[in-house]
This record gives structure tokens, C-alpha cells and sequence, in this order.
């Protein structure tokens, strides 16, 4: 008899693992009768499960559709997941080696509400070098980190947050036509990286490639930064080879299988 609740305790917590497993950045929103359909388990089931996931803040239900999207809770224990000392010691010297090979500035940056947020930084041994703050927010339209972030997310998600936000102007180079947005996104996705220059800071350029984890999802973005004046045409090659390069191996080592299909918003 112990053995039979044993199982079936196990079962139920497979069950909410593959509940949860629904969310993707295509999926940010499902309904119990999707998830039913979707992993072959009764409504009542799903519900139940949702219901408890939901009292853990694991999920939460979109009052206006009556469907579910993960809730605060999974954004905390993504945050504890960055921030911990394993993921720094993968990363950390990853960055360093990219920093001394372009003696620029090296930051990390993951999307938190409607913004971007500096997870690390090493600075370069320029005297003059971009003024950025370890748990700064950021916009996510200007500036190349922000954007390939925005890349990555599911249509729906990117449209919430670009209405909430607007696109306000930062110098004469932000982009701020929606449908100019859309087309620099589409071609960062197919790129695989995002280029800025002075569209968020005068005088600064910037170089961003994707960390993704094992289900090839973009977690963060990594990004090398410095005076526009020193990003010429040839240095830009070297960077952006450079920045793909070491996300990559960030990325492996946090599970990544290259050869695998990432997912993505588009």
C-alpha cells in the first residue's frame, strides 16, 4: 500500500513538471483543456494540479481568458538560478577571457518585467568606458542586449510589454517605429546576434549574442560594449565572432546541445 502512494505521489509530481513544461516562450499562456489535450491527462487532473501550482505562486490564472501563465515564483527561482555560485563560475571565466581578448566591457543581462537587468559586469581598462550598474534596469528596444532579448520572446509577450513601454527615444538613433523594431528583431533571430550603436547612450556600440539553456531557450543575453569610435568595421567582425563564441560555450556548459533546435518567439 505504501509502495502504490509512493507512486502515485510520484506520478503527481511528474505531472506537474510536465504542466509547467507547457509554458514556452511561443506558449507564455494555456488553458486546462490545451494541457488535457496536450499531455493525454483528464481535465480534473490538470486542474487540480494547476490549482496547487497556483497556490505555490508557481502559476497564475489570466483573469481575462481563464487561462494560465507561470507565476512570480518561477521568476524568483530563475533569479536565484543566475545569480548562484554555480552559474558564476561557469560563466565568470568565460567572461573574463572575452574581456581580455577585447579589453571592452563585458555585462549579462536577463529581462525582468518590462525591462532588462544587469546581472554582471567586468569592466575594460579603458579610462573611458560605459557607466553601467550591476542590478541596473535598462530598456529592452534600445541598445543590443535589449534587443535580442525581445527577439526571443513569443509575438504575444514581445506586443504586451512594446504597449506598456512604448518605444521613447534615448538619441537620435533609438529606433521608435514599431514596425522598424519588428524587422531589426526578425533579423537578429536569423543572425544570431544583435548590433547597437548609440541607440540607447551617445557614443557607445554594442555587441550581444544569446545564453541559452538546455531546452535552447534564451535566458540571458551577453553582451560587449565600448566607445563607438573604437568599433570600427574590422573590430566589429572580431567581436561579434568573439561574443558568439563565448555565449556559446556559456550556453554548453549550462546544457546547451548545439546541434539541437532552439526554441524561440518567431
Amino acid at each position: 500500500m505504501h509502495n502504490v502512494k509512493q507512486m502515485s505521489f510520484i506520478k503527481s509530481i511528474k505531472n506537474s513538471l510536465d504542466i509547467l513544461n507547457c509554458f514556452t516562450p511561443k506558449t507564455s499562456e494555456v488553458g486546462v483543456t490545451e494541457i488535457s489535450n496536450k499531455l493525454g491527462l483528464s481535465k480534473s487532473t490538470v486542474s487540480r494540479i494547476l490549482s496547487t501550482l497556483e497556490k505555490g505562486n508557481l502559476v497564475a490564472k489570466v483573469p481575462t481568458n481563464q487561462k494560465y501563465r507561470l507565476g512570480p515564483k518561477v521568476l524568483e527561482l530563475a533569479s536565484i538560478f543566475l545569480s548562484n555560485t554555480e552559474w558564476r563560475q561557469i560563466a565568470i571565466p568565460h567572461l573574463r577571457d572575452l574581456r581580455d581578448k577585447s579589453d571592452e566591457t563585458i555585462t549579462v543581462f536577463v529581462i525582468e518585467g518590462d525591462h532588462r537587468v544587469c546581472l554582471e559586469k567586468l569592466d575594460s581598462s579603458h579610462e573611458v568606458r560605459q557607466f553601467l550598474n550591476v542590478g541596473g534596469r535598462y530598456p529592452l528596444h534600445a541598445g543590443s542586449a535589449g534587443k535580442l532579448l525581445l527577439a526571443h520572446l513569443s509575438r504575444e509577450k514581445r506586443r504586451e510589454i512594446l504597449l506598456k513601454t512604448g518605444l521613447p527615444r534615448f538619441t537620435p538613433n533609438t529606433i521608435t517605429n514599431f514596425k522598424s523594431l519588428e524587422k531589426e528583431l526578425n533579423n537578429i533571430c536569423k543572425e544570431g546576434y544583435a548590433v547597437s550603436h548609440q541607440e540607447r547612450a551617445t557614443f557607445v556600440s554594442s555587441v550581444s549574442a544569446p545564453i541559452k539553456d538546455l531546452k535552447g531557450e534564451v535566458i540571458a543575453a551577453l553582451c560587449l560594449s565600448g566607445l563607438t569610435i573604437r568599433f570600427t568595421n574590422e573590430k566589429m567582425v572580431e567581436f561579434i565572432k568573439l561574443t558568439k563564441i563565448t555565449a556559446e560555450r556559456i550556453s554548453q556548459e549550462l546544457g546547451y546541445k548545439k546541434t539541437q533546435r532552439p526554441n524561440g518567439g518567431h
